[in-house]
Formats: structure tokens, sequence, C-alpha cells
């Protein structure tokens, strides 16, 4: 089977309609995408930098993180990069960044929740972010969003960057700015928020929408992401979506699993970013 997925690899997502579907990629760092031809996907759908930044002196050394950027967009060769914010918090510990002791940590301080609680800290990755965006197409997504306040706190935060960047000289280009879609109340509301684009975190939402964790296997049952609840609410964004013209993408884990791709399908998704193992495989279901 895997060999046969191989045959659609090189060639454009195409449904069996003859529609089109742009596949990307999620990476945590250029060691991701070593056994990948970047003229096999269609960008990178997903870059988690929190697991580049895993100490307080990563989180403050700008250059460092500029250089790291730079490189993943000069990899992906004028096609998209799109960067989530720092999305520490929950399972992914900051020792003296994240909040210690949380009694429920994937409902406490993670994701944006926490940028804004330190926004100096923010401000860095902006900065090396507005920097390496002048190298291509780089894009800027946040995670956890809840409220638009905290979307536009960060637009906010982001115009200033750049307006300080550009008086000193220094190249950098204004990136879009989208927005994770993965807590109830965002997918819900989506028409309250001025995002330039749209993800679907999958992974989190269906912990969400079903009130168990992702980590219990005993609970495993209650997690299938094809459930109506889960699948509504996809398409309910994917319509909000093809309305507005707003891009929208899928990039948990249900994109990589082929069984779930002709319910995205058939939800409106027409664009999925996915673990670079997975690029053949899902190719090969779209077809």
């Amino acid at each position: 089977r895997a060999y046969d997925d191989r045959r659609y690899l090189e060639r454009p997502a195409t449904t069996a309609s003859g529609e089109r579907v742009r596949v990307m990629l999620n990476l945590a760092d250029l060691g991701d995408v070593a056994a990948v031809a970047v003229r096999d996907c269609d960008g990178i759908g997903l870059v988690r930098t929190e697991l580049m930044l895993r100490t307080l002196s990563d989180l403050a050394d700008e250059e460092r993180q500029f250089e790291h950027y730079r490189d993943i967009v000069a990899w992906a060769k004028g096609r998209p990069v799109t960067f989530r914010t720092l999305d520490a918090g929950g399972d992914k510990p900051i020792e003296g960044y994240t909040v210690a002791g949380e009694s429920n940590p994937f409902l406490g301080m993670r994701g944006v929740r926490l940028s804004l609680l330190h926004p100096e800290t923010l401000a860095v990755q902006l900065r090396a972010l507005v920097r390496a965006a002048s190298h291509g197409e780089l894009r800027i997504m946040v995670p956890m969003v809840t409220q638009p306040a905290e979307l536009d706190d960060v637009r906010a935060l982001l115009d200033e960057t750049v307006a300080q960047l550009r008086a000193a000289g220094t190249p950098c280009a204004r990136p879009a700015l989208g927005m994770m879609v993965e807590v109830p109340a965002a997918a819900i509301a989506i028409d309250t928020f001025d995002a330039e684009f749209f993800s679907i975190g999958s992974n989190d939402l269906i912990q969400y929408v079903c009130a168990c964790s992702r980590e219990s296997d005993r609970l495993a049952a209650l997690q299938d992401p094809r459930q109506p609840a889960v699948l509504r609410l996809i398409r309910s964004v994917a319509d909000h979506a093809a309305r507005t013209g707003i891009e929208l993408s899928l990039c948990g884990d249900m994109a990589s699993e082929v069984r779930s791709i002709p319910a995205l399908l058939e939800a409106g998704l027409r664009c999925f970013s996915v673990a670079p193992a997975r690029l053949a495989a899902v190719k090969a279901a779209i077809a």
C-alpha cells in the first residue's frame, strides 16, 4: 500500500473529480523534512516554534530565532510558510516561562494566553518573524485564541513591531496574521474574528468538544474525529471561510489520517497540513 501511495507523491493533490487540494507540511525544524522534496508539497502549514524554543535563553535570542525562521523559509523556495507563535503550556512546559502547578494545564495558561502574559517575549518572536518575512512568504498563526480581543492584541503588537523595524531601516515585511481554530468558543463564533486566515487544530478541538483528554488511551473511543459534533463544527468554520473568502486549512492529526480525508473533503476542506511521513498517503487518499 505504501509503495502504491508513492505514485501520487510527485503529483499535485487532486480529487477523482479533478478538484485541486493543497497539501502542506507540519514541522518543528528542518530535520523533519530531510527526506521530503519541496516540490512535492504546497508549502508548510505549521511550524511548531515551541519545539525549537525550549529555554528562557532561546526565547530571548532574537538572532537565533531569526536564523531558524529564515532557513525554513529558504527551504520552501517561495511556497508559503506558516509559523505558529509560541504554543507553550499544557503538555509543553518551559521552565521559568509557563505557569507551574496548574491543576488542569490544558485548560489553563497556554498558547496566546501565555504570550499576552509575557508581551516582551512575544515581541522578540515577532521581531524575528517579521525580519524573516523579508526572505519569502511567511505567515504568523496565533494558537489557542478564544476571544477576538486576544487576536487584536497580537495584531497591535505585530503592527508596532513592523513600524519600529521599518523606522530603524531593518529589512522586514508585514506577514499575514491568522489564528488556530481549536477552542470551541472560537469555532462557534468564528464570524466575530478578524483573521486573515484560519487553521483548524483538530487535536485540541476534539479534546475540548468531547471533554476527554487526548492523553488518555482509555477514552480513545470518545475521541473519534469523525463524530457528528466535531464534523459539524468543522463544516461551520469551512462555510464561513467560503462565504468570506478567508483561507482555511486543517493542521491537526486528523489531516494525516487517511480514514478522515473523505469526511474533511465533504465538510469543505481544501487545504491540509500533514506530517511529512504521511504526505504520499494523504495525496493518495485525496485522489
